[in-house]
């Protein structure tokens, strides 16, 4: 991100090339017209918390069950297009846990460092010697709505694309605890597959 650049702004643009590679540019524009944001596709460097929440609110209506997988690929393309700021920051975080016996921290220390400058609190630990548990107070993707399953969809996104793009290997991931469904926080654990 730009340091003009807000992070529910980068949820946006994501948000809208994953709506673009499932329905095209007509697609995007439907739904920035049902959401009264024309502009957030534009030159806006700042996008408020409310009005991105306007966003996600009006586009899980518009895109129903498609919004998971939408949300999903939208994570894995925040980290596709890491800006350059952020790519230097995984370069260095990469050399330090280079020689570690498992690569599972490296994910969790990565997303506590990517949330430094972002709402919520992100906090990771191992489980056990095969599980790590990212924990999420605040999570801004799922601020402010009342669910009835899990719904970290985009979060999920960015650990299984960050683990096959920098780290080589395939993880699961599994939302165990969401505060969307009235959980204190959320929870993810991440688990490597491991090939037979």
């Amino acid at each position: 991100m730009g340091k003009n650049e807000t992070l529910e702004r980068a949820f946006v643009l994501a948000g809208l090339d994953a709506v673009r590679e499932v329905g095209g540019e007509a697609l995007v524009q439907i739904l920035l017209s049902q959401a009264g944001t024309p502009d957030l596709a534009e030159g806006v460097d700042r996008v408020p918390l409310s009005r991105y929440l306007h966003y996600r609110n009006v586009a899980l209506d518009f895109l129903g069950p498609g919004f998971c997988a939408t949300a999903y690929e939208t994570g894995r393309l925040l980290v596709r297009n890491l800006p350059p700021e952020r790519a230097k920051d995984v370069k260095r975080l990469l050399e330090q846990f280079e020689r570690a016996a498992t690569k599972l921290p490296v994910i969790g220390q990565a997303a506590v460092l990517a949330a430094r400058d972002a709402p919520g609190v992100v906090r990771a630990s191992m489980k056990n010697p095969k599980t790590l548990v990212i924990s999420i107070d605040d999570c801004p993707e799922c601020r402010d709505l009342k669910r009835e399953s899990p719904f970290c969809f985009l979060n999920q996104g960015v650990i299984a694309e960050f683990a096959e793009r920098h780290l080589g290997i395939q993880v699961t991931t599994e939302e165990t605890r969401c505060h969307a469904c009235g959980d204190p926080r959320c929870e993810i654990e991440v688990t490597e597959v491991v090939s037979a």
